[in-house]
């Protein structure tokens, strides 16, 4: 401290440092990263297994499920794999921008979060980024579901009754009866991926009013202005 500048003026300058200090993160900050790594990281290695199948053709209806001996249950998984294997063979571009789409998606939340977790001021604009991408993604899906999956369901239900018929003669029981595998069929192929789909607005919803409204803008603007002085 010069001669010339007195106790107050010093004190000013110090105050002025301490207010360019990074503000702590707020709770909803963290927890909202954290999901957005949890979608991000699903996103990523789902997209990549289905990208990495429809390019070698490969089939993952018969992979083995240790540890799982009610039939029941087998036809629920393995017939998810067949019926989403079915769709994407009847509809293979679709089925590949849809995989391109969740990977783009991916990459977006993941950069989101490294935002986050590093104090970026591109932090906020990335995950309202992210929650108009999830919102356009899911609410095509749900359109292409309606609009094209829908009208097929029946056609695939031959492909639901292989599965069971394996599954149950590896046990012994009577298979179910076709009534059961067409209303299965109908929920697995639509009532289930919709569901997703209303989830994954949901929360693109969420960082929306979070992250682009009033919370977001006071508290990343309050850091913006303290970095800047």
């Amino acid at each position: 401290m010069s001669a010339n500048q007195g106790p107050r003026e010093g004190w000013k300058r110090l105050s002025g440092e301490a207010s360019r200090q990074p503000s702590r993160r707020p709770r909803w900050v963290t927890v909202l990263a954290v999901l957005m790594l949890l979608a991000g990281a699903r996103l990523f290695l789902g997209s990549l297994t289905d990208l990495r199948r429809l390019a070698t053709g490969g089939s993952m209806v018969e992979v083995r499920l240790d540890g799982l001996a009610d039939a029941a249950q087998e036809v629920l998984i393995r017939g998810q794999l067949a019926l989403d294997e079915a769709v994407a063979r009847v509809h293979p571009v679709a089925a590949r921008v849809q995989a391109a789409a969740r990977l783009a998606l991916a990459l977006v939340f993941l950069f989101a979060v490294a935002a986050v977790f590093s104090d970026d001021p591109r932090a906020r604009r990335a995950s309202v980024f992210a929650a108009w991408a999830g919102m356009a993604l899911h609410v095509g899906s749900g359109a292409f579901l309606f609009a094209v999956v829908r009208k097929g369901v029946a056609d695939f239900v031959p492909v639901l009754q292989q599965v069971a018929a394996k599954a149950h003669a590896r046990t012994g029981d009577a298979p179910p009866a076709p009534a059961d595998l067409a209303q299965m069929a109908s929920t697995l192929m639509i009532q289930v991926p919709l569901l997703s789909a209303a989830l994954g607005v949901l929360f693109s919803v969420l960082l929306l009013v979070t992250f682009g409204g009033r919370r977001g803008r006071l508290f990343y603007n309050d850091g913006e202005r303290a970095d800047h002085g």
